[in-house]
């Protein structure tokens, strides 16, 4: 059996989201939420961003080069 939780996540998110804009808002800077936060190599590895940013790189060269 499965069991899906679709906004589960969302809402998590979005709390977070709120709680940091309260601390920029509070105290002009995101500094002391930095510990509760993903690293951006953290985030980079989520996203496998530099392989995307790498196809995107040669989609670019690709097109530039048809012109």
């Amino acid at each position: 059996a499965m069991a899906l939780y679709p906004l589960s996540a969302f809402r998590a998110m979005n709390l977070a989201a709120q709680q940091v804009y309260a601390a920029i808002r509070r105290d002009g800077t995101q500094q002391s939420m930095v510990a509760q936060m993903q690293t951006r190599q953290e985030l980079y590895e989520v996203l496998d961003y530099l392989q995307v940013e790498r196809r995107i790189d040669q989609l670019l060269r690709r097109g530039t080069s048809n012109e």
